[in-house]
């Protein structure tokens, strides 16, 4: 008898899901269709002098969005240190030519000179 109360709680819970949900989807759909549709003109419905208020966006929207603004704002940052370094590379890199073509000119010239 256990089992028999048991596969009926079973079938009474899944007809109880299955009709909540189907509820619910045709609640969405009807939803849906019922919304008359947009103007072309955008916001045509907004009287002028009047102006559209947005409805505050989802928190995860809003976080994604301060994670893309850090984002850019890093890389923006981390190019212009990038810039910076290879100037400072290339400048160094110039000095120590000019080094070493300053040394080659000494050795050169104390080459030539007659030795006394």
């Amino acid at each position: 008898m256990s089992t028999n109360k048991s596969t009926n709680r079973i079938i009474r819970t899944a007809s109880l899901i299955g009709a909540l949900t189907a509820g619910l989807l045709s609640a969405t759909a009807f939803a849906q269709t019922t919304a008359a549709p947009a103007p072309a003109g955008g916001n045509a419905a907004v009287p002028p002098g009047m102006t559209q208020i947005q409805p505050p966006k989802d928190p995860l929207v809003e976080r994604r969005e301060a994670r893309k603004a850090a984002s850019d704002q890093y890389k923006a940052e981390k190019s212009a240190a990038k810039g910076e370094y290879k100037q400072d590379v290339s400048a160094a890199k110039q000095e120590r030519k000019d080094a070493n073509k300053a040394a080659n000119e000494t050795a050169k010239q104390e080459l030539q000179a007659p030795k006394q």
